[in-house]
């Protein structure tokens, strides 16, 4: 290939690529340039440097916090990883038929408005008229508030956000399952391996470029939601659910603190860029 056409194909993406940049990233340096100053009724002021993020650092309770999130997203990360391939694995050796149903099952709430979708769970698990609160009573059983309980709130949170997003990583990895030719089973049956041994030692090692894609989208995505948490628990009990999102949407909206709360989402962009090298790096990416 000549350097001519080289640059030439380059000339073909550079308009759409200079686009792209421009939509991602320009969010991105306006808000380092709004964070730079003391905010007043919405409107940058005074030029404050980085105390935004010194205050930040100050800050007792942001420290628990990243802790409640790095909880939050690790443990509904695993499930949801855990629950959807063994789905997928499943599916896969289901008739298609079958399996078609199965997986539409499965993709459903994936579908769904998250916001719907947490309001229903919101309903079924509120304490004085919500379904479970209304069986335990039926069955005599004394009552469990299970949204008012720290620990209880928090499992319900990673439990719909599980819920929410396994029809996702099923779609992506069984996608996966059905490129592995059937050939590589067979030879490996003949060697005499057993079907642990060809999941771990052949299925899981070629499904690596699926597994990294659905690691990094949930990783995201339960990182940065703001919608579930917001309303199922609005943070609470107390701050057991304060997470990241929650708490830079209680500084911007809440409180008017624009400025802290834009230095503390730029934080999480540069973590979230971090955690996705990271991924990259720990899988041994080859292109």
């Amino acid at each position: 290939m000549t350097m001519y056409s080289r640059l030439a194909g380059v000339n073909y993406v550079l308009p759409a690529m200079a686009l792209l940049m421009l939509v991602l990233f320009s969010p991105v340096l306006y808000g380092f340039w709004f964070s730079l100053f003391r905010i007043q009724y919405g409107a940058p002021t005074d030029f404050a440097g980085l105390e935004n993020y010194a205050r930040l650092l100050d800050d007792p309770v942001l420290a628990a916090t990243f802790e409640r999130s790095a909880l939050f997203t690790c443990a509904a990360v695993a499930l949801t990883l855990v629950i959807a391939l063994a789905l997928a694995v499943w599916i896969n050796r289901l008739g298609q038929r079958l399996g078609f149903v199965v997986q539409m099952i499965v993709i459903l709430p994936w579908i769904i408005s998250t916001v719907v979708a947490t309001l229903l769970f919101r309903w079924v698990f509120v304490s004085d008229i919500g379904l479970v609160g209304s069986l335990i009573r039926m069955a005599g059983i004394p009552d469990v508030q299970l949204l008012n309980s720290p620990g209880s709130a928090m499992a319900l949170l990673i439990g719909v956000s599980v819920w929410k997003r396994v029809g996702y990583a099923l779609i992506i990895l069984l996608a996966g399952l059905k490129g592995i030719p059937d050939d590589y089973e067979e030879a490996a049956k003949i060697d005499g391996a057993n079907p642990w041994q060809i999941f771990w030692l052949i299925v899981l090692p070629l499904l690596k470029t699926p597994l990294l894609l659905v690691t990094i989208v949930l990783t995201l995505s339960n990182l940065n939601t703001v919608e579930t948490p917001l309303v199922l628990t609005g943070g609470g009990p107390g701050d057991a659910t304060r997470i990241l999102p929650i708490e830079v949407f209680d500084r911007a909206f809440v409180n008017f603190d624009l400025g802290s709360a834009t230095a503390l989402a730029l934080v999480m962009f540069a973590g979230n860029i971090l955690l996705v090298l990271a991924y990259v790096r720990l899988a041994k990416w080859k292109t």
